[in-house]
């Protein structure tokens, strides 16, 4: 038996640190940055970390098949 996933993606807008208006899509898609956990590169981006500072945390198989991870950034 198959199972579908309903996506649905959401637009967050939020002011970020750097005083500008960020727009991220709300696609669960969990990276650290720093001691934080962001819900996409989007929002850890906007939080003025760059590609380079950002550990993306689930792979493409892992988003796609549901499955979800707790994970302690701070290590």
């Amino acid at each position: 038996m198959k199972k579908h996933f309903l996506i649905v993606v959401l637009t967050s807008i939020f002011s970020c640190k750097s005083e500008e208006i960020c727009t991220c899509t709300d696609e669960y898609n969990p990276v650290c940055a720093g001691d934080n956990q962001y819900r996409n590169p989007c929002f850890a981006k906007c939080n003025g970390y760059k590609d380079s500072e950002i550990t993306v945390l689930l792979s493409q198989e892992e988003i796609e098949t549901g499955i979800l991870i707790s994970v302690d950034c701070s290590l």
